[in-house]
């Protein structure tokens, strides 16, 4: 395995920190506000990825619910509005995840996250939790980055750091992930303690059940 990795790239949710029940909360407080029953913690991982609106639509489907295609830009403001006041009230750092960062500034290894969320969101998660001195580069969504799968936000990256693909490990809990570091020629990992589900055709080159296994690699 090469072990001269210059860069280490995190997914955020899922992969770095357990975002689920505030997303959730999230997600209860949009249907509590249209006046619908809200869902407990128990399906959370059926629920949670792919942004506001896809949450929006798995809660309604899940509650047998129609969805009135005219008004969900009102509840993903709903739901924004409410994750933006409260995106830290139960988020927190997977196990052993603080000590992997410490370990890797310590090595002077550059760390990315490279995630769907939002870019003022992700930064401002990572500011609170006090973990953003670690990243050298935090890329989000933003108007004109088409998101992951694309490999565009992985471009981003390698570009302001000057690397190259092989320099690169990227970590992260979905599919979506994994595509785009493989089409590059990043080595993968996928973590199976996140909420999200691969494709075996789209096969990460490892997978791990606990960040500590990340030591393995650098």
């Amino acid at each position: 395995m090469n072990k001269n990795f210059k860069c280490v790239a995190f997914d955020l949710d899922g992969t770095l920190i357990d975002s689920g029940p505030d997303l959730l909360d999230s997600l209860n407080f949009v249907l509590q506000n249209n006046h619908l029953n809200t869902i407990n913690s128990s399906i959370i991982g059926n629920l949670v990825g792919g942004g506001a609106e896809a949450m929006i639509r798995r809660g309604y489907a899940y509650l047998n619910k129609k969805l009135d295609e005219k008004i969900i830009p009102e509840l993903i403001n709903q739901f924004l509005e409410y994750y933006e006041s409260n995106c830290t009230k139960k988020t927190k750092l997977y196990p052993n995840i603080l000590e992997i960062l410490k370990g890797l500034k310590e090595k002077e290894i550059k760390i990315c996250i490279c995630t769907n969320k939002r870019q003022y969101l992700a930064e401002k998660i990572i500011k609170e939790l006090q973990i953003d001195n670690f990243f050298d580069v935090v890329v989000g969504s933003q108007k004109s980055i088409q998101l992951k799968p694309n490999t565009e936000m992985l471009e981003i990256f390698l570009k302001k750091l000057l690397l190259k693909p092989k320099d690169v490990i990227f970590i992260g809990d979905s599919t979506k992930d994994i595509i785009p570091a493989n089409i590059l020629g990043m080595t993968s990992v996928f973590v199976k303690y996140g909420y999200g589900k691969i494709k075996e055709s789209n096969k990460a080159d490892f997978q791990i059940s606990n960040a500590k296994e990340l030591e393995n690699f650098f």
